[in-house]
């Protein structure tokens, strides 16, 4: 099984990933699976890292754990055909979000994130939530 990892995903093992009673939930849902990366994620997530001093090439041993997704014609598709949807219906959905949702909703392939509500709007997509414990 495979999972889309949203930006939480990679934030969350960065900063708790030697707490595994922190990420239990997150590790829980995820069971098994493989987290699939997509470029608009790995994207983000070096941006940050980059704000914050860290040099990216301190991320090629991290990001070797993830399988990485470069962006394909049936994402963009996928992307185009949601975005008109929704713009249609006055929802708006924020641009990175979106993304990450239309590699999942193309591949039928749940959304794993901290973040929930910024996906639930989304036709389509089948999102799995976690929390951080304490």
């Amino acid at each position: 099984m495979e999972l889309i990892a949203d930006t939480t995903v990679l934030i969350d093992f960065w900063r708790l990933g030697s707490k595994r009673k922190r990420i239990g939930d997150l590790i829980e849902k995820a069971g098994g699976a493989s987290f699939v990366v997509p470029w608009i994620t790995q994207a983000e997530f070096s941006r940050g890292t980059l704000f914050k001093g860290i040099e990216l090439a301190e991320l090629e041993s991290f990001y070797s754990g993830f399988l990485l997704l470069a962006l394909d014609q049936k994402t963009m598709d996928c992307y185009c055909h949601l975005w008109v949807g929704m713009t249609g219906k006055g929802k708006g959905p924020d641009y990175p979000d979106l993304w990450i949702a239309a590699c999942a909703v193309s591949r039928g392939i749940p959304a794993l994130t901290r973040n929930a509500k910024h996906f639930v709007q989304i036709p389509g997509l089948e999102v799995l939530a976690y929390e951080l414990k304490e």
